[in-house]
């Protein structure tokens, strides 16, 4: 069954990559659009940062230094840092000639909410957008301390649900099979080409040994096992190798997005075409720890409710227990990590494929925009999807972006609901009503036992 739904997924994006063609022109027209944009939520991921890990930890995986970004490890750079406020920008530009902003900024922060994982680069992400988006107000982010568990993005290490460890495997076999030998095989030509670049010879040339005191990550097993410890939200599978590789790998599509010098970019040896297919290692293990049914449920379902009752709350105008904010908030910025963006998208069977990237890869900056618009002709309530992401080379020149050069954007197919031929907009009840039926609601906080963090101040921004 696993493998059908995988097969549909894959058609799903193709239809969707044609059906989007069609959207594109009335999202690029408002003006003859039949509706008002009554609440946005922006789903997304934090800007580009250093290494994921410590390079006295994943230098044992090359042959070669990394470059040193300048910051600590896993914070975001000071050139991160701008590419999110000139997003912050364009989302300003949108909001403002669709009539949700009004342009009184300390009037519009009055119905505005920002809100991060507690990490520092999400922090300070979520900040600069808020900067951008409302430049003369002062708008909180609200947070939890740093490296404190926020169990609406992380439910597994925020102790509000119990993973079942056989369960999750037998799911993973029905995918991926009992080990990692089919993936291996499948996704060889990423590992030749990370390895390849790990150890600084040319991809077309046999592989050299491995130099002593180092050690090969595309190589190492992948036993599909159940974590037992260190559990964490996108941490239940143990993928050996696949993580390995994902993050000796990790520094190079932030060193093309920081703008070093191509010279320090992977060491030279990437092009912004192989840059981008190496990070099929990526979407693999998003789609191992996050894609099988049990697993995207148990880590997805929490945040899922709180973006669902958020809306319910601008619908029904009136406060609906563990929504994000109060009920008149019409802009939500919501700041996390790809894993989660991913997880709740999987969730609706949403796809996306943007110019120089791989097919629902998610790149610093990217997010979920969901769109709560309502009909002038019948008052109805609908929601619009779409995926928005600056490209690789507008994060690395540091692109200005506006209405007429925007960041690349595509409106978001939901399988399974009725819409019209021509747009992909669905009503808000029938958008309810997927959600909550991909909701695992013993996976999702009760809102009597949460407690909303409030503003975090005198987060470091380097």
């Amino acid at each position: 069954m696993l493998f059908r739904f995988s097969l549909l997924a894959a058609s799903l994006l193709s239809l969707q990559i044609l059906a989007a063609c069609q959207a594109v022109a009335q999202s690029a027209s408002p003006a003859s659009d039949d509706s008002v944009l009554k609440q946005v939520i922006i789903f997304g991921r934090h800007g580009v940062r250093s290494a994921a890990l410590p390079t006295s930890t994943i230098s044992v995986f090359a042959s070669r230094p990394y470059p040193d970004f300048g910051v600590p490890t896993g914070y975001l750079t000071q050139h991160g840092y701008q590419a999110e406020m000139l997003l912050g920008s364009y989302y300003r530009d949108y909001l403002l000639e669709q009539g949700l902003l009004t342009g009184n900024d300390a009037e519009d922060a009055k119905h505005a909410y920002f809100r991060a994982n507690s990490i520092q680069r999400s922090n300070i992400s979520a900040a600069a957008l808020a900067a951008a988006l409302l430049p003369k107000a002062s708008v909180p982010v609200h947070s939890y301390p740093l490296g404190t568990p926020d169990p609406v993005f992380d439910p597994v290490a925020g102790k509000i649900v119990t993973v079942d460890g056989p369960r999750a495997v037998t799911e993973i076999a029905e995918v991926f099979g009992t080990n990692g030998t089919a993936i291996a095989s499948a996704y060889s030509a990423e590992f030749s080409l990370i390895r390849s670049v790990l150890f600084g010879y040319p991809i077309t040339e046999a592989p050299p040994p491995v130099p002593a005191g180092r050690v090969d990550p595309t190589v190492l097993p992948i036993p599909l096992t159940a974590n037992t410890s260190n559990i964490a939200t996108g941490n239940i599978i143990n993928a050996g190798g696949i993580g390995s590789t994902l993050y000796a790998a990790d520094p190079f599509v932030m060193e093309y997005t920081d703008g070093l010098p191509m010279s320090e970019v992977a060491w030279g040896q990437l092009t912004p075409d192989t840059l981008s297919q190496q990070t099929r290692i990526i979407t693999l293990d998003f789609a191992i720890q996050l894609g099988t049914p049990y697993l995207n449920r148990l880590q997805s379902s929490n945040a899922a409710a709180h973006v669902l009752r958020s809306m319910e709350q601008a619908v029904y105008g009136r406060k609906v227990p563990g929504a994000f904010s109060a009920p008149d908030t019409r802009l939500l910025v919501i700041n996390s990590s790809d894993a989660y963006v991913v997880g709740l998208a999987n969730l609706l069977h949403m796809h996306w494929l943007l110019p120089g990237y791989q097919p629902d890869y998610c790149p610093p900056g990217g997010a979920l925009v969901f769109e709560l618009r309502q009909s002038k002709s019948n008052g109805e309530f609908i929601v619009r999807v779409h995926y928005t992401a600056q490209t690789f080379d507008q994060l690395r020149d540091l692109t200005p972006l506006t209405l007429s050069q925007p960041p690349a954007t595509m409106p978001l197919l939901i399988p399974g609901a009725k819409r019209a031929a021509d747009d992909l907009d669905i009503k808000f009840s029938e958008f309810s009503t997927l959600l909550e039926s991909a909701i695992d609601r013993r996976d999702v906080q009760d809102p009597g036992e949460e407690t909303p963090p409030g503003p975090l101040s005198g987060v470091p921004l380097n």
